[in-house]
């Protein structure tokens, strides 16, 4: 069977476009399994730096609450509320004789 060279260079110039084609999508393929793997490893990366930052400021927040407690000891001790005597007498106002009473009414 004869066909016209018209006709020949058109199937031609269609195929040649569908290899195209063919090859841009599978550099499209290949393009976004690249991008998706890059993406990945920056997710990673953020995701060690984050868990990095975060280590650190619970280091720096432990730090904070030891100098708290060490101030807040000597605060304590300059004004003498680590006095033994303190504790003994903790519960003196529930005790008192004289304290006043208020006077509930019913309503």
């Amino acid at each position: 069977m004869f066909i016209r060279r018209s006709t020949y260079l058109r199937l031609v110039a269609r195929a040649d476009t569908y290899a195209q084609d063919a090859r841009n999508a599978r550099r499209n393929e290949q393009n976004a399994d690249n991008q998706v793997a890059r993406m990945a490893a920056l997710a990673e990366v953020r995701q060690a730096d984050h868990d990095q930052t975060v280590a650190a400021m619970a280091a720096d927040l432990a730090a904070a609450e030891r100098q708290v407690a060490r101030l807040q000891a000597q605060y304590d001790n300059a004004v003498g509320l680590d006095a033994p005597a303190l504790d003994h007498g903790a519960t003196w106002q529930s005790r008192r004789e004289d304290k006043p009473r208020t006077a509930v009414s019913a309503p």
